[in-house]
C-alpha cells in the first residue's frame, strides 16, 4: 500500500499505546506480559507497533520484531522467528552471540538450522566449545526424532530470550500472525506458554481479525492464549468521527472542510489507512482509489464465482438487505441464495444481521459496485426500485420511499428519483433524521430542472423545497449549506410581491449568518422587520423580533424587541413564542455578568419560560432554555448544576434529532463546569464524544479548546497547540463574540508561555488586550485574559513586562466582578499584578498588596471555596513562591503542602514537578513547625503509610532497596519517629499525606 499520505501522528491509539507501555513495565518487574493485537486491514497495526518499538528502545529494552509471509500454512516454517534472528545477528558482534549461547550445545545447533549466519557469527566468537556447522553437525541429527529436534529447537529459543533479558527488557514482536505457519504458531504457544521463566520478555502479536474465518487455524490458538493469566487481548478499533477528522487535519495541516470530512468518513468508516488514501485524492476520487480497490477485493476475488456473482447485486443494496429482497432482485431460490452467500460470510466479506446481510466495510460494497458493468449497474437498480414498490414490506417500515429514491436515482429515471425523494423527506421530518433530510431535499433541487412538471408532481414549488432544504440544514448543522441555500432562495422570491416569503428567508440567513459567526446579522432582521408590520402577519412579526432579541446585548433596542414579542405573544395565545421571548428577557436581565445563580431574577424567567413552553411541543425552544439555564449557573460557580441542567438538555436533544447541533453545543456546558471540578477525564469523554457528532464550526472550536486546556495542564503540550490551531483555523474568520475569541486569546498566552516562555507570551499578551475591545465584554472572559497576561508578564524581565503589568491594572480597575467565580479570578489577578489601579489598597497606578503573600492565600482561598482545583492549585504555588522569596520556608511548606494533593488528584505533571522542585528549595528548615520533605521523599512516605516493604518501594518507584532504605531513614530522623509506623502516623497528624 502507499504510504504518501501517512499520518504524521499516530491519532486515537492513546489506550492501546497505554496498555503496551504499562506491559513493558511489567516485565521490567519480572512478571510476564503478553499482548494480542487484532483489527481490520488498515487499522494501524504496524504503526502502532512502529510507534512503540521507538518507545521501548528509548526505553532501553531490545526489540526482536518478525513478520509472518503470506504463503499459506505450508509456507515457510518459522519465518517470523528466522527473521528475529537475522536482525539479532545484524545488530550483534559475534563475542555477544557467542556467549549467549554458550554451553546450549544441540539448542544452538538447532537455532544455527533457521539461518546459517547465525552459527558463522557464533563460531567466530567461540571461546574453545565446539564449532558449530550450518549444514551438519556430529553426525547424531540423522538419528535424532524430529521431535527431539523440535523440542531442541523450541529450548534454543528460549534459551536466547532468558540470557538476553538478563541484560535488559527484551520486546519480541511477531507481526500479522494471521499468516503463521503451524510451525511459528506451535513456537509462540511455548514461548507464552513459558513466560513466567523468561523473566523480561514482553511478546506482542498482531493479526488481521478480518482475516479469521471460521476455520482459521489461528482462531483456537488465540481462543486459548486469551485464557492464560497474563495475556492481554485488544482489537483496535475503527477511528471516531473527531478522531478521523484529527487524522485529516495531521495529513492536510488545515482542517478539512466539513463535506470532505463528511464523504471520508462515511466512505472510510474510521479505517486509518483508508482514510489517508481517500485523502490523496481529496474530493477528487469518486472511485475507490486503485491502492484501496487491490486490497478490498481480495477476499471476493477467493469465492466462487456465484457467490461473486451474488455479491454484485447485493452491492446496490443500501445498508442491510434482507434475504428476501435479493431473493427477488437476484431471482434465486431460498436454497440457492444461502449457498451463494454462505462463502461470503464465511470469508468475512459479508456480515449477517437480524434483518438481512450487510457488507463488512462500506468500500468493500463500494469496490464490488464499481465492478458492475454499465448496463447491470442500471438494470440492477431498476430491478430493486420495482422490487420495493411492489412489495413494500421488503424494506424496513419508514423507508420504502428512501430506498425508492436511492434506486430509482441510481438507475437514472429522474422523475422516479425526485417524486420519491420528496415524499421521503417527508418521512424523515416526522422521524427527525435532518442530515438524512437534507441529503434527500437536495436530490430533489439537484433534479428539479430535469423533470418537467415536477411543482405539480409534487403539490410544491422550488422556494418551498428551498425553504425546507435551509430548515434541514439547520437543523443537521449544515450551516454553510444553509446559507447558500437561503441567498438561492431570496434570488428567486419579489420582495414586492411577496415581503412575507422574503422577510422569513432574510430571517433565516441573519440566523446562519450570526451561527457561523458572520457580521450584517441586525441588517437583514431590520430590513425583514420593515416588510412585515403586524398588520400584515403578527405571527410572522414576532419570530422575526424573536430572532432579533436572540441577542444577549442589553440594548434597549433588541430589549423593546422581545417586549413587543412577547406582548403578540400572549395576545395570540402563542406559548412557543411567549416562552422564546421569556427567555431572551432573562438573557437581557443577566446583563454583561452572563452568570445567575438560584433565586435570581433570570433564572426566574427562564422558569417561566420552561412552565410555559410545558403547553407546547417546541423542543427548539426547550434545548435553548437548557443551554441558556446550564450558562448562567456555570457563570454562577454553581458547576453541579450547570452540568446536570446541560445533561438533561443533551438527552432531550438526542431524543428529537439535534444531537449533532444543540446536542454538541450543550456538551460544551457539560464539559466546562466538569473540568472546574476537576473531574478532567469526564469532560474530556463530553468533548470527545461531541466532535465525532462533527457539531457546526463555533461549537468545534470551544470544544477543542476545553481538550486543548486538558492536555496544556497534563503536560502534552503537542496535543494542546494542535487544538489551539485547530480552534484559531475556526475563529480567525468569524466576527467577534467574547465568550469565544476571549477564551482563545487567554489560551494562547498560555500555552505560549508553556512552549516559547515567558518574553514571547508577554509580547503575545500585549498584543491580544488591544485587539479586542474589553470594556464592551463580559467580566466573564476578560478576567481570566487579563490574569493569564499577568501571569505571564510577572516571570519575564525588563520594561514590557512592567508596561503590560500597569495596561493590565488600567484594564482591570475599570473592570466589575460579578459573583463568586469572578471575584476570585479579581484576586488572582491582585495576587499577581498588584492591587488595582485607583482601588482603595492602592498609593500610586502601580502600587502592589501590602502584604503579597496574604493576597495569594485570599486568591487561594478563593477558588478553594468555589471548587476549582486548578486555579486553586496555581495559586497555592504562587503563594509558595511568594512566602519563599520573602524567605518564610515555613509559610512556603504549608501552601504547597496544600497544593501536593490537588495537583496529584488532578494528574497535572508540570504542576506537580513544580511543587517538587519548589519543595526540594525550601529545604529542610529547623525553626518550621512542620518537616520539610522533598517530593521524592513524600513519595516514598506514602507507599510506607501503605505498609509496602523497602523492596517494594524500589520496584513502585524503580530505584534500588538500597535508595528506598536511605529515603525511609532520612523520613524517620526528620518526622522523629522511632518506626515506620510511628511515621505513618505522623504523617497523617501533619497533614503530610
Amino acid at each position: 500500500m502507499s504510504r504518501r499520505g501517512a499520518s504524521p501522528v499516530l491519532v486515537g491509539r492513546t489506550a492501546e499505546m497505554a496498555a503496551l507501555q504499562a506491559a513493558l513495565e511489567t516485565v521490567r518487574r519480572g512478571d510476564p506480559a503478553a499482548m494480542l493485537i487484532g483489527g481490520e486491514a488498515g487499522m494501524g497495526k504496524t504503526r502502532l507497533i512502529g510507534e512503540f518499538t521507538t518507545v521501548a528502545r528509548d526505553a532501553g529494552a531490545r526489540v526482536l520484531t518478525g513478520a509472518c509471509l503470506e504463503l499459506g500454512a505450508d509456507g515457510l516454517p518459522f519465518s517470523p522467528f528466522t527473521a528475529m534472528l537475522r536482525d539479532f545477528v545484524r545488530e550483534s558482534d559475534a563475542g555477544e552471540i557467542g556467549s549467549l549461547l554458550s554451553g546450549s550445545g544441540r539448542a544452538a545447533r538447532e537455532l544455527a538450522r533457521l539461518l546459517p549466519e547465525f552459527a558463522a557469527r557464533r563460531e567466530a566468537g567461540d571461546d574453545g566449545q565446539p564449532a558449530v556447522s550450518a549444514l551438519a553437525d556430529d553426525g547424531r541429527t540423522s538419528i535424532r526424532t524430529a521431535g527431539e529436534a523440535r523440542a531442541q529447537l523450541f529450548e534454543g529459543f528460549l534459551t536466547l530470550l532468558e540470557r538476553l533479558a538478563a541484560h535488559r527488557p527484551v520486546v519480541l514482536i511477531v507481526e500479522d500472525a494471521h499468516w503463521a505457519d503451524r510451525s511459528s504458531r506451535d513456537l509462540l504457544a511455548f514461548l507464552i506458554g513459558y513466560q513466567r521463566a523468561l523473566r523480561g520478555v514482553l511478546i506482542v502479536v498482531t493479526f488481521r481479525s478480518d482475516e479469521l474465518h471460521r476455520t482459521h487455524p489461528l482462531r483456537p490458538l488465540l481462543a486459548e492464549l486469551a485464557r492464560v493469566e497474563w495475556v492481554e487481548r485488544h482489537e483496535l478499533p475503527r477511528l471516531t468521527r473527531g478522531q478521523a477528522e484529527e487524522l485529516a487535519t495531521a495529513i492536510l495541516g488545515t482542517s478539512p472542510d466539513r463535506a470532505l470530512a463528511d464523504s471520508i468518513f462515511q466512505r472510510a468508516e474510521g479505517n486509518p489507512l483508508f482514510t489517508e488514501e481517500l485523502l490523496l485524492c481529496a474530493g477528487q476520487c469518486d472511485a475507490v482509489p486503485d491502492t484501496l480497490a487491490d486490497l478490498l477485493l481480495q477476499a471476493v476475488r477467493r469465492l466462487p464465482e456465484d457467490s461473486q456473482d451474488v455479491l454484485r447485486i447485493a452491492s446496490a443494496g443500501s445498508g442491510v438487505t434482507s434475504d428476501a429482497l435479493l431473493a427477488q432482485v437476484t431471482g434465486l431460490g431460498a436454497a440457492e441464495l444461502a449457498a451463494a452467500i454462505r462463502p461470503a460470510v464465511a470469508a468475512n466479506v459479508l456480515v449477517a444481521h437480524a434483518d438481512g446481510y450487510g457488507f463488512r466495510h462500506a468500500l468493500i460494497q463500494e469496490a464490488v459496485h464499481a465492478d458492475l458493468l454499465p448496463g447491470e449497474h442500471s438494470a440492477v437498480h431498476t430491478r430493486f426500485a420495482q422490487a420495493i414498490e411492489a412489495e413494500p414490506e421488503l424494506v424496513s417500515r419508514g423507508r420504502v420511499e428512501i430506498e425508492k429514491s436511492h434506486h430509482w436515482y441510481s438507475a437514472h429515471n429522474t422523475t422516479g428519483a425526485l417524486v420519491s425523494a420528496w415524499h421521503a423527506a417527508v418521512q424523515t421530518s416526522n422521524r427527525m433524521a435532518h442530515a438524512e433530510r437534507l441529503m434527500l431535499l437536495d436530490r430533489v433541487l439537484e433534479l428539479w430542472e430535469q423533470v418537467p412538471n415536477a411543482a405539480t408532481l409534487i403539490g410544491a414549488d422550488r422556494v418551498r423545497v428551498l425553504q425546507e432544504a435551509a430548515s434541514a440544514a439547520d437543523d443537521a448543522g449544515e450551516l454553510q449549506r444553509g446559507l447558500a441555500i437561503a441567498e438561492l432562495a431570496l434570488t428567486l422570491v419579489d420582495e414586492a410581491t411577496d415581503p412575507l416569503r422574503y422577510a422569513l428567508l432574510l430571517e433565516r440567513r441573519s440566523s446562519f449568518r450570526s451561527s457561523l459567526g458572520m457580521g450584517t446579522r441586525i441588517a437583514d432582521l431590520r430590513r425583514a422587520l420593515a416588510l412585515v408590520p403586524a398588520s400584515l402577519s403578527t405571527q410572522a412579526r414576532t419570530q422575526l423580533l424573536l430572532s432579533g432579541a436572540r441577542c444577549t446585548d442589553n440594548d434597549p433596542e433588541f430589549r423593546d424587541w422581545a417586549e413587543e414579542a412577547l406582548e403578540y405573544a400572549r395576545e395570540d395565545g402563542d406559548p412557543d413564542a411567549e416562552g422564546h421571548a421569556l427567555a431572551s428577557l432573562a438573557m437581557m436581565e443577566a446583563g454583561a455578568s452572563q452568570m445567575a445563580g438560584p433565586g435570581s431574577k433570570p433564572l426566574e424567567l427562564l422558569a417561566e419560560a420552561a412552565r410555559v413552553l410545558e403547553r407546547t411541543d417546541a423542543f427548539h425552544r426547550s434545548l435553548k432554555l437548557a443551554i441558556l439555564e446550564s450558562h448562567l449557573l456555570c457563570g454562577a460557580g454553581e458547576f453541579e448544576q450547570a452540568a446536570r441542567a446541560a445533561q438533561e438538555g443533551i438527552v432531550d436533544a438526542e431524543r428529537h434529532g439535534l444531537a449533532r447541533t444543540g446536542g454538541a453545543f450543550l456538551a460544551i456546558n457539560v464539559a466546562e463546569p466538569l473540568f472546574h471540578l476537576g473531574r478532567w477525564d469526564e469532560a474530556a469523554e463530553v468533548a470527545e464524544r461531541a466532535l465525532d457528532l462533527a457539531p457546526p464550526p463555533l461549537t468545534r472550536a470551544a470544544l477543542w479548546l476545553i481538550l486543548g486546556w486538558l492536555a496544556a495542564a497534563r503536560g502534552d503540550l503537542e496535543t494542546a497547540l494542535r487544538r489551539a490551531a485547530s480552534a484559531r483555523a475556526v475563529l480567525s474568520g468569524a466576527v467577534y463574540e467574547d465568550q469565544y475569541h476571549l477564551p482563545l486569546a487567554t489560551f494562547d498566552i498560555a500555552i505560549t508561555l508553556a512552549t516559547q516562555g515567558p518574553v514571547q507570551a508577554t509580547d503575545l499578551a500585549a498584543e491580544l488586550i488591544t485587539r479586542y475591545d474589553l470594556q464592551k465584554s463580559s467580566p466573564r472572559w476578560v478576567w481570566p485574559l487579563l490574569t493569564t497576561a499577568a501571569y505571564a508578564a510577572r516571570r519575564a524581565p525588563g520594561e514590557a513586562a512592567a508596561s503590560l503589568l500597569h495596561e493590565l491594572r488600567l484594564s482591570a480597575g475599570k473592570l466589575a466582578a460579578f459573583g463568586p467565580v469572578q471575584e476570585a479570578w479579581q484576586l488572582s489577578f491582585t495576587a499577581l499584578a498588584g492591587a488595582l489601579a485607583g482601588s482603595a489598597d492602592s498609593a500610586s497606578e502601580d502600587a502592589v498588596p501590602v502584604n503579597p503573600l496574604a493576597a495569594a492565600d485570599a486568591a487561594a482561598d478563593a477558588w478553594e471555596a468555589v471548587g476549582q482545583p486548578f486555579p486553586a492549585v496555581l495559586a497555592l504555588i504562587h503563594a509558595g513562591r511568594t512566602a519563599l522569596a520573602a524567605r518564610a520556608t515555613r509559610e512556603a511548606a504549608s501552601r504547597l503542602r496544600r497544593a501536593a494533593p490537588l495537583a496529584e488528584r488532578l494528574g497535572v505533571g508540570p504542576l506537580a514537578a513544580e511543587i517538587t522542585d519548589l519543595t526540594r528549595r525550601v529545604g529542610p528548615d529547623s525553626d518550621a513547625g512542620d518537616p520539610v520533605l522533598t517530593g521524592r521523599e513524600l513519595e516514598v512516605l506514602r507507599l510506607v503509610a501503605a505498609g509496602r516493604s523497602n523492596r517494594e518501594i524500589a520496584t513502585a518507584l524503580v530505584i534500588s532497596p538500597k535508595t528506598a532504605s536511605v529515603h525511609v531513614s532520612n523520613i524517620l530522623a526528620k518526622l522523629g519517629a522511632a518506626t515506620r509506623t510511628e511515621a505513618a502516623v505522623k504523617a497523617h497528624q501533619l497533614l503530610l499525606l
